[in-house]
């Protein structure tokens, strides 16, 4: 699914002011990172070396809401961990929406099927999916069989339901 033409227009728009303002420097998207825990303890991920109470840390919709203020990017990409971990995300999705950001949800997928009723399809909300490549090696990036086949259910059923799914893939040789 291409970008949406309103985001490509919040964008432009946003940039032109920036450039109008005299500035050189600005933000075009705000990494929120409302927790770090995440379902997989990938071999080339240092996150899960985090300390326990470190993990199990998360930002309410509050103080999520008030970087997002703050920051003023068009855009926001929320990583984790596992975001869909996060006991509050419906609430933190269905508020960055209502400020109208456009949201990339950072996710391996391996929740979406069981979680995707918590949200409804909007033109601000995309699922970005981490693969790495296909089956064999994605499994094996992750350290985990079998999540390169439930990560592709739930692209499938998120993309059946309406909702615009993009991958972030990295390919090596």
């Amino acid at each position: 699914m291409p970008v949406p033409i309103s985001q490509m227009w919040t964008v432009a728009s946003y940039v032109l002011k920036q450039k109008i303002k005299g500035r050189k420097r600005y933000p075009l998207v705000l990494m929120l990172e409302p927790l770090f825990r995440c379902n997989l303890a990938c071999a080339g991920c240092g996150k899960i070396q985090y300390p326990a109470h470190i993990l199990k840390k998360n930002l309410t919709p509050e103080q999520c809401f008030k970087a997002v203020e703050e920051c003023g990017a068009p855009m926001v990409s929320i990583p984790g961990g596992e975001p869909l971990l996060h006991p509050q995300i419906k609430e933190i999705v269905e508020g960055l929406v209502q400020r109208k950001k456009y949201i990339y949800l950072c996710t391996n997928a391996l929740l979406l099927k069981e979680k995707i009723d918590l949200f409804k399809p909007s033109k601000y909300l995309t699922f970005s999916v981490h693969m790495d490549g296909q089956q064999e090696h994605h499994d094996f990036a992750v350290c985990r069989e079998g999540t390169y086949e439930t990560a592709t259910a739930g692209i499938k059923e998120a993309v059946k339901r309406g909702f615009r799914v993009t991958t972030n893939t990295t390919l090596c040789d």
